[in-house]
C-alpha cells in the first residue's frame, strides 16, 4: 500500500485497473475476455476481480460506467445559437469523434447486450443522449415540422447513429473525412427540405 493511501483507495484502484482491462481486450479482440485473460491484463489473480466484483454482468457494469466517463460526458449541446450548417457540422464533428473512440468496444457491446443487463441499459443510455442531443440542437426544425416531427427526428437519428456511422466506416470503408461528408449530407438533406 502506498504511503497515506487507504484499503477503500487501493480497492478502487484497483477496480478500476480491472474495468481498463476489459476496456483493452474489447478493443483488441474479436471475442469477449474471460476472467482469466482480465486478470492477467489487470495484474492480479482470478479470485481478486471476483473478490471486487461478484459476477461477469457486475463487472460489465464497471465497464459501461468507465466508457461512460471516459468518452460519452463529453458529449456537449452544440449552441443553437449557431446556423443549421454550422450545428449539422459541429453534431457530425463531435459524433464522429466519439464514435471512433468508442467503436470497438461498441460493437462488443452490442453482443454482450444480449447476455448482461447492464451493458444493456448502457446502450440504451447512450442511444438516449444521443437523441436527446438531436432534439436540442435540431429544436427549431422539429418544432417546424409539425405533425412529421416524430417521423424527422427518427429519421436525425438513424442518420447520426453509431450504427450508421460504423456501417460507413467499417463496411463501405470510408475515411473518417468521408464518412462525416456523407453523414452531413443526409442531415442537410433532412433539415433543408
Amino acid at each position: 500500500m502506498r504511503r497515506g493511501e487507504s484499503p477503500r483507495q487501493r480497492g478502487e484502484q484497483t477496480r478500476a485497473r480491472i474495468a481498463d482491462a476489459v476496456i483493452e481486450l474489447l478493443t483488441e479482440n474479436a471475442l469477449p475476455p474471460t476472467a482469466k485473460e482480465v486478470a492477467s491484463r489487470a495484474g492480479v489473480s482470478v479470485r481478486l476481480v471476483f473478490h471486487h466484483f461478484e459476477d461477469m454482468d457486475a463487472l460489465y457494469r464497471a465497464v459501461a460506467r468507465a466508457q461512460f466517463d471516459r468518452h460519452w460526458r463529453g458529449l456537449r449541446p452544440v449552441p443553437d445559437a449557431l446556423t443549421l450548417g454550422q450545428r449539422i457540422d459541429r453534431s457530425v464533428f463531435q459524433r464522429a469523434r466519439l464514435f471512433d473512440a468508442v467503436a470497438p468496444a461498441r460493437r462488443q457491446a452490442v453482443l454482450l447486450a444480449v447476455r448482461h443487463q447492464g451493458i444493456a441499459q448502457s446502450l440504451d443510455l447512450t442511444n438516449k443522449l444521443l437523441r436527446n442531443r438531436l432534439e436540442e440542437t435540431f429544436a427549431d426544425e422539429l418544432q417546424a415540422a409539425g405533425d412529421e416531427r416524430r417521423e424527422l427526428l427518427a429519421a436525425l437519428e438513424v442518420a447520426a447513429s453509431w450504427e450508421t456511422w460504423d456501417r460507413l466506416r467499417r463496411a463501405q470503408g470510408l475515411s473518417g473525412a468521408a464518412a462525416r461528408r456523407v453523414v452531413a449530407r443526409t442531415l442537410h438533406a433532412l433539415l433543408d427540405a
